[in-house]
């Protein structure tokens, strides 16, 4: 009967740690029964491990990157592809990848290797362009885009029909406020305002540029009426505020909402004749329709 040293022995030599000290990459291997038998010195510092300590996957596993589960499904003769954020102990998240294969001897799984890499920087990358993908690149608010998909996602919602309010508002004027002070001027006011807005409205709340000098407002868990209430409080907030050369702005408020189980579009519909009629009756008013 061969000894299951041996067996540990020759797994482990598919990776020589020693020669792979120098590379930033970690690399490991594991037995049949899922234990760590080789690895090098990147691996430990990957998993913000001492050198001092043996490591497990049972230590090395995170809500995020599973490498116990992951082991197994490897064990069990898969090819696994795993990426998530690792928090290490007293330091900052890393996001991690890994891939795990199956080692073979005589067509039986023996146990695995992996090459465990740190894609921190490419994730965040990622992500920034991800953000900004979403984003109106003057007012820094989301885009057209990004909030007609809030608007999808809260009408999906159970709730919606009793609980979600949309605000669209205007900057009353805002062609004069360009012919009179210039585009810049203009754009001034437009970042001005959309900073003002976002600091006034809940953390649960969304506000984008919907196009121009017009701005909508997405608030879940929200009536009719607590909608007309943020309205009015944003319109005396807009209203009360010096916009640098421009002496006096204003803003038009139009409010909706998804009572009765209105579709997205009819909602929109209704916070614009809302608006209209805000704009009809003296602007720098709050109008509404049920």
């Amino acid at each position: 009967m061969a000894d299951p040293r041996d067996q540990h022995e020759a797994t482990a030599a598919r990776i020589d740690p020693s020669s792979w000290d120098e590379l930033p990459v970690g690399l490991f291997s594991f037995d049949r029964s899922g234990r760590i038998i080789s690895y090098n010195e990147a691996f430990i510092v990957l998993l913000g491990l001492s050198v001092h300590d043996y490591p497990s996957f049972e230590r090395c596993t995170s809500v995020q990157l599973n490498l116990s589960e992951a082991a197994e499904r490897v064990l069990s003769g898969e090819t696994v592809r795993l990426a998530g954020w690792h928090h290490r102990s007293n330091e900052q998240a890393r996001f991690l990848r890994t891939t795990m294969s199956p080692s073979f001897q005589n067509d039986r799984v023996t146990g695995g290797v992996g090459v465990l890499e740190d894609a921190t920087e490419q994730r965040r990358y990622e992500e920034r362009m991800e953000q900004l993908s979403s984003l109106d690149p003057l007012t820094e608010l989301y885009n057209r885009k990004k909030v007609s998909d809030l608007l999808i996602a809260v009408a999906e919602r159970p709730d919606a029909s009793t609980d979600a309010a949309v605000i669209m508002l205007d900057i009353d004027y805002f062609k004069l406020v360009n012919d009179t002070f210039g585009h810049p001027t203009g754009d001034l006011v437009l970042r001005s305002i959309a900073q003002l807005l976002r600091r006034n409205i809940r953390k649960t709340d969304a506000i984008g540029r919907w196009g121009g000098e017009e701005f909508l407002i997405v608030a879940p868990h929200s009536s009719l009426a607590d909608g007309v209430r943020l309205a009015d409080k944003l319109r005396q907030t807009v209203n009360d505020e010096p916009f640098g050369p421009v002496p006096h702005v204003t803003c038009s408020f139009g409010v909706s909402s998804f009572a009765g189980g209105k579709s997205v579009e009819q909602v929109l519909q209704d916070a614009d004749e809302a608006l209209y009629a805000a704009k009809h009756h003296g602007r720098n008013q709050v109008s509404s329709k049920q």
